[in-house]
């Protein structure tokens, strides 16, 4: 009783917060009004420090997104977590996580961001270390460094920015040296959206527990990246956007071959994010910043969604790896099905919430007069995040479980409620968002057959799959195997290990990087520091101090004893005289 209690009483922080916004939202959305706040810090100085707060549409949305999605992982605790001591610690860093996303959202000012972008860095690193065994703290450590490098180019665009005494994005376009600004912006929102060279940090996420994944993969944490790069895309130069629609596409593709080789079913979600956070870069890429949003709310719903029923099998049966998931249709249907709904989304089947705003993607995208490797990139990409989300709904619902639980998967509020929720708007989401932001109603020219490329990658996802299928039951009645992980060699083990990029992100510099640390301690901190200032110099100057010291007052008071000496004999000898 006294759980329950605490899991409404969190619940309910953000419900009424989400609450008391709705109306708001319902004045700014409908109206289009833009209302900016300055908090003014050193307005007199001759650097001006002012903290911008804008209220627009895209800020108000995406809080209620932000906060639509908090509140349903956070009364999802209260069935993942049931049996947490510390559930309260558990609940407030999610809470500090979710503030310092809502200061991300608000402030569109580069020096009042790093409030919430730090901010985001350091919850997420407590998060995803919140078990504290071994592969989380490694994660956790790859993760909190690779945000740390967004976080110093961040400090160096600050640094370029007070040239113009002021951070705003509009500012800087003002600057002299608006080409780096860009460059270390796009970059550091790179390296926060997990996009190539960064993007190992983004599986290894996936040591947090599942509500925190649900929140930090769909709406928070790799979307920040992608937000500012919405606020700022009025400032970015067109040699920056092809350099930014080359590695989108080239993470697309990744990521979607990637998920195709991995047994990890928490992972293959993980870089089904990523493939959408390509997604979305691309649209970024192609200056259709209203599409790239609309992509990034609707792909936050039926993610998060899909990260809850996904984390319900996990906790239900103990197991990831979906070579040993199954039959889990006739454990619990209300779980698959939503299931079902969060898959066909992401595939972008038509008329669900994914198939609105990934269409306006994929159309930008055609119009835009691309070369033919950027589009087979995109094209493939898109057919393969149909094959694998397909290829989930088959492992953890057809056949039957390899380690069968006893009882049935019972679906209690905690879990029901909140996949209702999202369920709705994954069904629903894309059709209404799109009735009501202006911005989300672009139209593109298209003709022929390149109008209906975004249906015939579904279709060609389904097909692949089917064929898949096919061979794998063939090869099993001749009494082969067909692993895709395990055949194929060297080029399949590049392609199932996100073309080495764990490796070189950690793996390749640890043994460097603990050799180069072990001797810096050695020579340095047990060395010369440790020998003049450190505890050990100090007490050996401090002992040779004391010894020059006493050495001389012994020699004083021998000088003086023997002048004491010769004055009583001397005074001696003459009262004898």
């Amino acid at each position: 009783m006294f759980f329950m209690s605490k899991v409404y009483y969190y619940y309910s922080i953000i419900v009424c917060f989400m609450v008391c916004w709705l109306v708001v939202c319902y004045k700014f959305l409908f109206t289009g009004e833009v209302l900016v706040v300055e908090l003014d810090l050193l307005g007199s100085s001759v650097l001006n420090m002012n903290i911008p707060f804008v209220v627009d549409v895209y800020s108000l949305l995406f809080c209620l997104i932000v906060l639509m999605i908090s509140s349903s992982v956070m009364l999802y605790n209260g069935f993942y977590m049931d049996s947490e001591v510390f559930y309260s610690r558990f609940c407030k860093l999610v809470l500090l996580f979710v503030l310092s996303m809502l200061f991300l959202v608000f402030i569109p000012n580069l020096l009042g961001l790093m409030i919430g972008w730090d901010g985001l860095g350091l919850t997420s690193y407590l998060l995803v270390i919140y078990y504290q065994d071994k592969k989380s703290l490694g994660s956790g450590t790859l993760t909190v460094l690779s945000n740390r490098v967004g976080d110093v180019l961040f400090f160096i665009g600050i640094s370029l920015a007070s040239g113009i005494s002021s951070w705003g994005f509009v500012d800087m376009m003002e600057s002299s040296l608006v080409g780096a600004l860009c460059g270390v912006v796009v970059v550091g929102c790179m390296t926060k959206s997990a996009q190539i060279p960064f993007s190992a940090w983004l599986p290894a996420a996936m040591a947090a527990p599942s509500p925190v994944s649900a929140l930090v993969h769909s709406s928070t944490l790799v979307t920040a990246g992608v937000y500012v790069l919405v606020r700022f895309s009025g400032c970015i130069s067109h040699s920056w956007f092809m350099f930014l629609g080359l590695i989108s596409s080239m993470t697309m593709i990744m990521a979607a071959i990637s998920a195709m080789f991995e047994p990890d079913v928490k992972k293959v979600v993980a870089l089904s994010t990523l493939s959408q956070l390509g997604v979305m870069m691309l649209a970024v890429s192609l200056g259709s910043v209203g599409a790239c949003f609309f992509h990034l709310v609707s792909h936050a719903l039926f993610k998060a969604l899909m990260f809850l029923c996904v984390g319900a099998i996990i906790h239900y049966s103990g197991l990831q790896d979906l070579r040993y998931l199954g039959g889990f249709i006739y454990k619990n249907p209300i779980i698959c099905a939503w299931l079902l709904v969060a898959c066909l989304s992401l595939m972008g089947f038509p008329f669900l919430s994914g198939f609105y705003s990934k269409d306006l993607v994929l159309e930008a995208f055609l119009s835009s007069g691309s070369n033919i490797i950027l589009i087979s990139m995109v094209v493939v990409s898109t057919c393969l995040t149909a094959f694998y989300s397909l290829w989930v709904l088959v492992g953890t619902m057809s056949g039957s479980i390899m380690f069968p639980m006893s009882g049935d998967m019972v679906s209690s509020s905690y879990v029901s409620v909140p996949c209702f929720i999202l369920g709705v708007g994954a069904l629903f989401g894309g059709l209404t968002l799109q009735s009501i932001v202006l911005d989300f109603n672009m139209s593109f020219s298209l003709q022929g057959m390149v109008k209906v490329i975004p249906i015939m990658c579904v279709m060609g996802g389904v097909a692949g799959l089917c064929s898949f299928l096919f061979m794998n039951y063939s090869s099993r009645y001749e009494g082969d195997s067909l692993n895709m992980e395990e055949s194929g060699g060297p080029i399949n083990h590049m392609l199932s290990k996100m073309w080495f990029l764990p490796l070189l992100s950690s793996d390749l510099h640890v043994p460097l990087a603990l050799n180069s640390s072990g001797m810096m301690k050695y020579s340095v901190e047990d060395g010369y520091i440790e020998s003049s200032i450190g505890g050990e110099g100090a007490w050996v100057n401090s002992s040779n101090m004391s010894e020059k010291y006493l050495s001389g007052q012994i020699e004083f008071l021998g000088v003086c004893f023997l002048k004491g000496v010769f004055l009583i004999l001397f005074l001696m000898s003459l009262i004898w005289m």
